[in-house]
């Protein structure tokens, strides 16, 4: 066997063989061809129904599994779920604009619910689905031999209308994708017609044909005309789509929005269930309720029941801003398209509606080409026959006689030939025809029909010399087409008073309440605290802070790897319990933890101004900083913003906001403690490192400190490595310059921790405007 075993590289080998699987996902499998608009497996359900099964649109449908069947036993070598999944597909309404299959049976809904198994349901084409296969037979494509090489299959389908403009399709394959959405078949044919009257046409001319996508379940889109000009010129591109409703009266005050439409590809009863978690949790004050009035009749219906006071365009720019209700389309034109040779097909991203639209049109030029030259070849060999029966014609008697003296057909035809100078052909043809069909008046037809193939034959001849001709057969047929199928949009084109402005503070009722935190991250939101320890933690947990604030304002917590993260008051949950764990709201690296949390309420924190107020910030290498609140106020993403930059091994451990302080006293772990005056810290304008506030010694680090002065805190209490605490009050620290090593207050003993200061609880029912001196 040595003879046999090749030396390769590994990594050539990978390579080329992931090359062919990745080639055969992208063009068997997963992107659309760019003329017909399918992919292999639904071109192959579409031409078995037609083809083997004669399920045509006027004929009785059949059994969903024996399409599968079919289609799995003699095309598709792939999964029974794959090809009964896009079976439903095409046959779904909500999903097609244009269905091509008719199914009887539960298909699915737009609800989310799935269909029956292929067993319980049956189909057919839809009359649609007749203009891209009924000119099969008519030699219009090429056909290859299928995977088992038993039968033949069309390489495309001899579609009529730009398909996958129509219908769009989605798909995923190796290094590429594409997302193309539906569109209106009246609109797209009219497009063509008038790509083909101005071949030069720009597709900002082609979009005042086609407005945009039309999607089956309506919607608006509300992207302005130049952002979708440049979407179809460039292929690629995001499209707003927002569902319609109205709003209706009830009487005695009493009013209801009715949604009408929803974005495409959205689950409607998930939508109804997220709203109703919305109303649940008290996120969307103004609604009542919500329910499903959907029906045959009346179409969709999405009823959200209002308060007597809410105003219903304020509900309506939350839900756009926070539900389904609003989507963008990501649109992506990638298809099949054919090469430079015209041989093969390959994928072609960013293609633009101008595109789309001629390859439709030159491969609908060929197809019609083909058409006529397979009609011609059939009436030329029909006026041969015919020609035949014309020549013995006047000579019929003659004829009879030499078919009588014959000896046998072979003889007869062998005869005839050589008298008429017929060929075999026609020679067994007048042989195979009954005696009264050459009588006089059947001749008189024959010959009236030769006349008519001919006066044909002679037109096709024209058509086909001429591209312009041509040309005008092609769009009488596509507008004849559209008229056919005139359906109005479905999807409207939104106006500037269709948009609406949100404004998040409207949809939150405003009250006073505290937002908790603990030594593990646990965050909470509670109206009313007449204690820290009154409320709940888990077991081994501790509070670390309290901050009071409207539920209109923000919250500021901050972790010691340098990292800020704000969000709503709102937006925390309330809870009688434990809370929630604030890794559910925000990113946070591993191992890092909330060191405390700040209010932006401007009645404990005020607006900012040039004296303030400031964060002071330090670190475990003794570096401080103060920087202002300003920039910190805003909501930030799940991944924070970063108040302060760190070398590798440093983490903060102290940040306080600063109120009237005027100095501050930092420990370290070695037993020292330095006091100097917060001026002696530049303020930052922006995120750095800081200047050294207390000098550490090798081995050494800091453990935290404390703000003094003001009516606040007057001293430092330290906890000792044997579980003792020390209090250093400012008297006896006296204050010296930023930057030393302080004073060493144990030597035998190292620091522990900071005993942190007592949380100050505002006591809500004494605020009045402006809260007075809060409890302890």
């Amino acid at each position: 066997m040595a003879e046999n075993i090749e030396t390769v590289s590994i990594a050539g080998e990978v390579r080329s063989r992931f090359l062919r699987y990745a080639m055969s996902v992208v063009t068997g499998r997963a992107l659309p061809d760019v003329r017909d608009g399918m992919k292999p497996v639904q071109r192959r359900i579409l031409f078995s129904m037609f083809h083997d099964s004669n399920l045509t649109f006027d004929r009785k449908a059949s059994k969903s599994a024996k399409i599968v069947g079919d289609v799995m036993g003699n095309y598709h070598p792939h999964g029974d779920g794959a090809i009964y999944d896009a079976l439903v597909r095409m046959s779904q309404e909500w999903v097609m604009r244009v269905a091509l299959v008719h199914g009887e049976g539960n298909f699915g809904s737009v609800d989310g619910d799935p269909p029956a198994a292929y067993r319980y349901t049956e189909a057919k084409l839809t009359k649609a689905a007749a203009y891209l296969l009924n000119e099969l037979d008519q030699e219009t494509i090429d056909f290859r031999d299928n995977y088992a090489g038993n039968k033949r299959e069309p390489i495309m389908l001899p579609a009529q209308f730009p398909n996958l403009l129509v219908n769009g399709t989605a798909g995923i394959a190796v290094g590429m994708a594409t997302n193309i959405p539906p569109h209106n078949l009246a609109e797209v044919l009219r497009a063509c017609v008038f790509l083909i009257e101005n071949p030069d046409a720009t597709v900002a001319l082609l979009l005042d044909r086609v407005k945009g996508p039309d999607f089956p379940l309506g919607g608006k889109i509300v992207t302005d005309r130049p952002t979708l000009r440049k979407i179809y010129e460039e292929g690629t591109g995001s499209i707003k789509v927002q569902g319609e409703w109205k709003l209706e009266e009830l009487g005695r005050g009493r009013s209801q929005i009715v949604v009408t439409s929803i974005p495409y590809g959205v689950d409607k009863g998930a939508l109804e269930n997220f709203i109703g978690g919305l109303i649940e949790d008290k996120k969307l004050p103004q609604l009542l309720s919500v329910s499903n009035e959907t029906n045959d009749k009346d179409g969709m219906r999405i009823v959200l029941e209002l308060k007597g006071d809410a105003d219903p365009v304020l509900v309506m720019a939350y839900l756009y801003k926070h539900t389904d209700l609003q989507k963008n389309f990501a649109y992506n034109m990638t298809a099949l398209v054919p090469s430079a040779d015209g041989k093969t097909m390959v994928p072609k991203d960013g293609l633009s509606l101008k595109d789309i639209l001629q390859h439709f049109l030159d491969f609908r030029f060929e197809t019609v080409k083909r058409r006529f030259e397979f009609e011609l070849r059939k009436l030329r060999a029909r006026i041969h026959i015919l020609e035949g029966f014309r020549i013995i014609f006047n000579a019929l008697d003659r004829a009879i006689k030499l078919i009588r003296e014959s000896n046998g057909k072979a003889d007869a035809a062998e005869k005839l030939k050589a008298e008429f100078a017929l060929d075999d052909e026609q020679a067994n043809a007048i042989l195979d025809v009954q005696l009264y069909k050459i009588a006089k008046l059947e001749i008189n037809k024959i010959l009236d029909e030769l006349r008519e193939k001919k006066k044909r034959a002679e037109e096709i001849e024209t058509i086909l010399a001429s591209k312009k001709k041509l040309w005008g057969v092609i769009k009488g047929e596509l507008e004849k087409l559209a008229e056919e199928f005139p359906e109005r949009r479905k999807t409207r084109m939104a106006s500037e008073e269709d948009v609406l402005e949100f404004d998040e503070e409207a949809y939150i009722v405003k009250e006073n309440t505290n937002v908790v935190l603990t030594r593990d991250g646990w965050i909470k939101r509670v109206g009313r605290l007449s204690s820290v320890e009154s409320t709940r933690v888990r077991e081994g947990d501790a509070v670390i802070a309290v901050v009071p604030g409207s539920t209109l304002d923000t919250v500021i917590f901050l972790a010691d790897d340098g990292t800020a993260f704000t969000t709503r008051i709102n937006e925390v949950p309330a809870s009688s319990g434990y809370g929630e764990p604030i890794t559910k709201f925000f990113k946070l690296a591993d191992g890092v933890r909330i060191i405390t949390a700040v209010t932006t309420d401007p009645r404990f924190t005020p607006a900012d101004t040039a004296k303030g107020p400031y964060l002071f910030i330090a670190t475990s290498a003794g570096n401080v900083l103060r920087l202002p609140l300003t920039s910190f106020r805003p909501e930030s993403t799940k991944v924070g913003r970063r108040y302060v930059k760190l070398d590798d091994g440093d983490k903060v451990v102290m940040a306080q906001l600063v109120g009237g302080e005027e100095s501050v006293m930092l420990a370290s772990r070695q037993g020292y403690i330095i006091h100097f005056k917060l001026d002696d810290v530049n303020i930052l304008s922006g995120v750095g490192k800081g200047v050294i506030g207390i000098n550490l010694g090798d081995d050494d680090v800091c453990i935290g400190g404390v703000l003094i002065g003001g009516s606040r805190f007057d001293a430092i209490e330290v906890e000792q490595s044997n579980g003792k605490t020390a209090r250093y009050g400012r008297e006896a620290r006296r204050v010296v310059g930023r930057g030393g090593k302080g004073d060493e207050v144990v030597k035998r003993l190292t620091h522990a921790r900071i005993v942190p200061p007592p949380i100050e609880l505002v006591n809500w029912d004494e605020i009045e405007g402006k809260p007075t001196k809060p409890k302890v």
